[in-house]
């Protein structure tokens, strides 16, 4: 029966994201010398690009192909330099599913996000029509990753020094990297980081969130770029890390009297962000995935006391 009911998860997992991508209307800001966020509104998928001496990097090619194409407009409009480079911050279809716009480039991404992407291609195209209309994917060729790395990768390019660093353990996904700019002091964070908004949480786990954010903090980066939400500060980190802490610390105080798992899910509050766009939507389900992390975690406890 486990199989059924992770499949239903994942299912469920996409709808809610290509739920959240569609009619955006990102605004184009420039936040260095050269490197541009492209902000979607109401916390929307965000994408990014970086004019270099030799040309364009982008930082995730969103999902719907309109804003896909928006993206691709917007460099015409900034930079007549090619497109060199695309990053892909993780597998998820709103950061992904624009790559064929950008097939000239050579397309950079963790080995676990080319893998998801193949392993979870029929999922994402399904959901993706469902949201978008049959013929949204009309044309559609998934353009994976040529490029792929482990642990760290340094890009040097047109004269720019761009890092892409994978925190482990899993985060948002298992295949998630953030983008440091280090000269600039810009961070590109994909959704491990959020601000203004909720995340999803069933697709990855708290403790490797926690310590994604404090690979994140050690940059002392000056500008950061959430995967949802506007152009942050370190102090939006902090405010991202509470609400992850605020529901590890509620759940287990729950587990520790005894609650059960759709008890937790009613009573966890995570009150203080309460005003973030989809706290009443997904607040249930991350609590549940709490939840289920935490009794993991006592268990593994248990089991290395032994």
């Amino acid at each position: 029966m486990k199989k059924p009911l992770v499949l239903v998860f994942f299912v469920q997992f996409i709808v809610m994201i290509f739920a959240s991508t569609a009619l955006a209307a990102p605004e184009l800001k420039m936040i260095a010398p050269g490197v541009f966020a492209l902000v979607g509104g109401e916390g929307r998928a965000n994408s990014g690009f970086v004019v270099t001496d030799d040309g364009v990097v982008v930082i995730d090619t969103q999902g719907p192909p309109e804003l896909a194409m928006l993206l691709r407009e917007k460099i015409k409009e900034t930079t007549d330099k090619p497109v060199t480079h695309v990053l892909n911050t993780h597998y998820h279809g709103d950061h992904t599913f624009g790559n064929q716009y950008f097939a000239e480039a050579v397309i950079i991404a963790h080995e676990n996000t080319r893998r998801a992407l193949i392993d979870k291609d029929e999922a994402h195209r399904t959901m993706f029509k469902k949201f978008f209309g049959e013929d949204s994917l009309k044309g559609f060729s998934l353009t994976l990753p040529a490029v792929t790395f482990n642990d760290r990768m340094t890009l040097r390019v047109g004269g720019r020094t761009i890092e892409l660093v994978h925190p482990w353990p899993i985060a948002h996904t298992d295949g998630d990297i953030f983008v440091w700019l280090p000269a600039e002091r810009v961070v590109f964070a994909g959704d491990l980081l959020y601000n203004g908004r909720l995340p999803l949480l069933n697709d990855g786990g708290t403790a490797g969130a926690l310590k994604a954010l404090e690979l994140i903090t050690l940059t002392e980066a000056s500008v950061l770029v959430p995967g949802h939400g506007p152009v942050s500060v370190m102090g939006d980190v902090a405010g991202y890390r509470g609400f992850i802490e605020a529901l590890r610390t509620e759940a287990g105080a729950l587990i520790d009297r005894g609650a059960l798992r759709e008890e937790v899910v009613s009573q966890v509050k995570a009150s203080g962000y309460s005003e973030w766009l989809m706290y009443k939507e997904w607040l249930p389900a991350n609590a549940g995935k709490v939840f289920d992390e935490l009794m993991a975690e006592r268990k593994n406890r248990i089991e290395q006391d032994r």
